[in-house]
Formats: structure tokens, sequence, C-alpha cells
């Protein structure tokens, strides 16, 4: 016969009972719950630093400075009388702008040159350029490369001889 010893001795009762007996468990539950915040806020800021949504106006310094001149952009706007209109065709993930640029008369605008900046409201990090050319439409033209679908801001820069437009738009642009 045999007989069969049953013990309480932690020390006999195995690796994980000795652990408890001892009181180890303590330090690491510590240990442990302090380390909880420091690697959420690790997660946190890496999420806040790299957020595709997340954006800074470009040259923002300089164009606080520059405010001024701004405002006497607009009143050279105003006393020019140009006004666009500005249509998107989706290509794809390329985006065909078509913008028309009328004089305070009706007359289209014509020899024109016509720089584009263009991004997507939801990431407007990724800011797209390109030069408009005039068509035999009247139009000018320029594709861009938007991918995503949705609210765009679309900003225009025209110069003819001494005179400079500028202007905003925002196109919606569905794929």
């Amino acid at each position: 016969m045999t007989v069969v010893r049953v013990s309480n001795d932690p020390v006999q009762t195995g690796l994980a009972s000795r652990f408890f007996a001892r009181g180890l468990h303590w330090p690491l539950l510590v240990v442990g719950l302090l380390t909880i915040p420091v690697v959420a806020g690790g997660y946190l800021a890496y999420k806040a630093t790299h957020d595709p949504t997340f954006a800074i106006e470009s040259d923002y310094y300089r164009k606080a400075v520059a405010w001024d001149s701004t405002m006497a952009q607009e009143q050279a706007n105003g006393t020019l009388g140009w006004h666009t209109s500005a249509t998107a065709k989706s290509l794809g993930e390329n985006v065909e702008i078509s913008l028309r640029i009328q004089e305070k008369a009706g007359a289209d605008v014509t020899n024109a040159k016509v720089k584009l900046v263009a991004f997507f409201l939801a990431r407007s990090t990724d800011v797209q350029t390109g030069d408009a050319q005039r068509g035999a439409d009247g139009l000018y033209h320029a594709t861009l490369k938007l991918p995503h679908a949705g609210i765009h801001e679309l900003r225009v820069h025209a110069e003819r001889g001494t005179n400079v437009f500028t202007a905003t738009h925002r196109l919606d642009i569905a794929r």
C-alpha cells in the first residue's frame, strides 16, 4: 500500500505557491500598475504626433505677420472685380479641375498664369499644387492627385500682367 502525503507547506507545493507565499507578487503588481500609464502615455503621444487629420497651416507665422498684405490683396481682388467658378471631375485618384475666370464685365480672362493649391480637408497635410493651362473651351484646366472623396479646398492664384487675383473654393469631389 502506498501512502500519499498531502502537504500544505508552500515550499513543497510548487513554484507558484512558493512565489506567492514569499510575497514576491506585491512588488510586481506595483511595477505593473506603474507601467500601465507610461505605456498608455507613449501610445497617446505617438497617436497625437502621427495623426494624418491634423495639420498646421504652412508658413503660418509669415502669413500672420503679412496680414496687412493679405487684406490689401483682398481689396485688390474687389477692385479688380474678377470672379471664378470651379468644377472637379474625378479621374480615379486624379481630379481634373476646371476653372473659369471672368472679368467684372463677364468676359473671360485670357493669358493669365494660374497656380492651384488643393487639399482634402480631412487630410490637409497632403497638399497638391499645379499650374492650370487655358483650354480651347476658355477654361483653365489642371489635373491634381486628390485620391479622397469629400470636401476639398482649392486656392487659386492668377496673374495677368501686374494684376494679381486670389480666390478660395470648396469643392465636393465624388468618386
